[in-house]
């Protein structure tokens, strides 16, 4: 009976975890619209930088403009001429080069070309390193080196974005640490994540989710 009860606990945890990889795309696209405004709101004493910086809201808004209604064929077609059109401006450094490479990798996320998509995160990321931006990117970076299988890289990107205390999705970011761990293995590991994300965050869905692999783990290990 008890194996039953905790096989249907597992069942319905492994559904929550499911849901919550979806729920991080879109959490991602929330958060990179915050970051843009950030950034736009910034104080930009250089022309140069105001001038990329416009460069790239126009290429944004060319590729999302009437989206909605276009073909599967039209959006590739878009996506191709917004890569080509930021190319010179993910060379440069600076907030220019920051937003220009978050906005590739969203794109390249979009096409399912998930190589070029850490790509562009982590030069985003090393680009500049406050606390607004550089955990994010490292952060979507993670989720799409889990696409790609290297769970060792996705680790090291969490493990990374958690490194900034003031990371808005912290508790995501350690409730899929914990994750990766536990799929790699790393049963110790996983735990000690789990424990992490519970002690030192309250009032979150993720910090109940951690507290149900917990749960799984320790019965697991008896």
């Amino acid at each position: 009976m008890e194996k039953k009860e905790n096989s249907s606990v597992s069942e319905k945890v492994a559904g929550k975890i499911a849901s919550a990889k979806t729920i991080l795309i879109s959490v991602l696209v929330a958060a990179v619209v915050v970051i843009t405004v950030f950034v736009l709101c910034s104080v930009i004493n250089t022309k140069v930088s105001k001038k990329g910086l416009t460069a790239i809201d126009s290429i944004s808004y060319n590729l999302t403009k009437d989206s909605v209604s276009l073909s599967a064929e039209d959006l590739d077609v878009r996506r191709a001429k917004a890569m080509t059109d930021l190319t010179p401006y993910t060379k440069k450094g600076g907030v220019v080069g920051v937003r220009a490479n978050m906005l590739a990798g969203e794109i390249s996320y979009s096409q399912k070309n998930y190589e070029s998509c850490v790509s562009y995160w982590e030069t985003a990321a090393k680009k500049d390193k406050n606390v607004y931006t550089a955990p994010l990117c490292y952060y979507n970076a993670a989720v799409a080196y889990e696409e790609l299988g290297n769970l060792d890289k996705a680790e090291s990107c969490y493990e990374k974005a958690i490194g900034y205390k003031e990371f808005v999705q912290i508790a995501h970011a350690k409730f899929s640490l914990g994750r990766v761990k536990e799929a790699k293995g790393d049963v110790e590991g996983a735990i000690k994540a789990y424990k992490d994300l519970t002690d030192t965050v309250s009032n979150d869905s993720f910090v109940n989710l951690a507290k149900s692999r917990l749960l799984l783990l320790d019965n697991s290990s008896n």
